[in-house]
């Protein structure tokens, strides 16, 4: 049964492991989407800034000067300023860009205040257009940007900011040139953040399934690490387990680590040697077993001996053989002997005499010499003979002792009740 605490070395890895690649794998998923949404994010500014430059490069500066004067000019002068030829040939190219390039506005825009501008051309179709000459308040950090455009002819790419009437937007604007060269407005394009979060969420997307990818991949690569490690480990265990319970075979030979093989082959140089050993022993105890000390037992057919396990005030227990003598008696009484020294290194063994000792091939004498009472522990009645005469005594039944009874003789064993020994 496996010890509470214990686990096995397959778990034990798995969980080392597993937790490794879970952690491995989403921040392998965080950096990813935090590449790919950088990329995103640059993408939309290269398609910003590429526009708004283009715009601001396309439109005619005598047309683009004409509009601004009619955009800042009565509401019904700008009306029909949009009808007019010069409007539309240079929105038209705005349009298009803004179809092609998916972006939610192209325009240009004109300073008219600290913190406001004037819409002039406008690529918006519907109801999203925005007249010419549309005033519109926007925050002050695009503003700053607007200006440093017209100062310094530069491109200004605003970060994701919420403008109050367009929402969240990411803009671009370049300047834009009138007809004597000089920077007059700005041409702008813009992205609504929910087309940023659509190719965000494609991102995710992208990001889950890399993470779910490289998941899965680590965990084949672990489970194929706790296969080629742990497996043979167990295996060997199994096979040391085996050995140690007697089974002597050679360990199976499976595929496996350089140092797992090498310890199989030293459990295997063990096992042969314990295998060599027994054999000797084997072959030594048959060899002993013939041996002179050993048939000298079985020569002494007839021969019988009494054996005292513990000889205590008020009580004495004595073994004897009840066979006809012969290697199995002797051996018998051997271990009765090596009996009789344990008691008296643990004298509480005497509380178990009767389960000890070997009835099977002899009897117990429980004497109390005080009371002159003896109980008989064996398989059936024994005649005893005494200096007073011939005594039966049964099995489990107490039977007093004549007075005049100094001794109980069985078989060639004598029993001496007067001082509690046998010989």
């Amino acid at each position: 049964m496996r010890r509470k605490g214990r686990i096995g070395i397959q778990a034990l890895l798995l969980r080392v492991f597993l937790p490794v690649v879970v952690l491995a794998a989403l921040l392998l998923a965080a950096i990813v989407y935090n590449r790919v949404n950088a990329t995103i994010l640059r993408q939309f500014d290269g398609r910003l800034v590429a526009t708004s430059a283009l715009t601001g490069a396309l439109i005619d500066p005598a047309d683009h000067d004409w509009l601004i004067g009619e955009a800042m000019g009565p509401e019904a002068a700008a009306v029909a300023a949009e009808r007019d030829v010069r409007y539309r040939r240079n929105v038209e190219p705005m349009q298009r860009i803004r179809q092609r390039l998916e972006l939610t506005y192209i325009y240009t825009q004109v300073t008219s205040g600290s913190a406001e501008v004037r819409y002039v051309l406008d690529g918006t179709e519907g109801e999203e257009h925005t007249p010419l000459g549309s005033p519109d308040s926007l925050p002050p950090d695009t503003m700053a940007g607007l200006r440093d455009v017209q100062a310094r002819n530069g491109i200004y790419v605003s970060p994701v900011e919420y403008q109050e009437k367009w929402g969240l937007l990411k803009t671009a604007a370049a300047p834009v040139y009138d007809a004597r060269g000089r920077i007059r407005g700005t041409a702008g394009a813009d992205v609504n953040v929910s087309v940023i979060r659509v190719a965000t969420q494609n991102a995710l997307f992208l990001s889950a399934m890399i993470g779910l990818a490289s998941l899965l991949a680590c965990l084949l690569v672990t489970l194929q690490i706790v296969r080629r490690v742990a497996r043979p480990i167990e295996r060997l265990t199994q096979e040391a387990l085996r050995i140690a319970a007697g089974d002597h075979r050679p360990p199976a030979a499976v595929g496996s680590p350089r140092e797992v093989a090498s310890l199989r082959k030293s459990l295997a140089q063990l096992n042969d040697h314990v295998t060599g050993e027994l054999e000797q022993a084997v072959a030594a105890a048959a060899q002993h077993r013939l041996s002179t000390s050993e048939q000298a037992l079985l020569d002494s057919e007839g021969a019988s001996v009494a054996v005292t396990l513990f000889d205590v005030p008020g009580q004495q227990a004595i073994w004897l053989p009840v066979g006809q003598g012969g290697i199995e008696e002797a051996l018998a009484a051997r271990a009765m002997q090596r009996l009789r020294d344990r008691i008296a290194d643990r004298p509480q063994l005497a509380e178990r005499i009767a389960m000890l000792a070997d009835l099977d091939r002899g009897m117990l004498v429980i004497v109390d010499p005080t009371s002159r009472r003896l109980t008989l522990a064996g398989p059936e009645p024994v005649a005893f003979e005494t200096d007073d005469g011939s005594l039966r005594i049964v099995p489990d039944e107490e039977t007093v002792l004549p007075r005049g009874a100094t001794w109980l003789r069985h078989r060639g064993a004598t029993i001496m009740l007067s001082t509690g020994g046998a010989r």
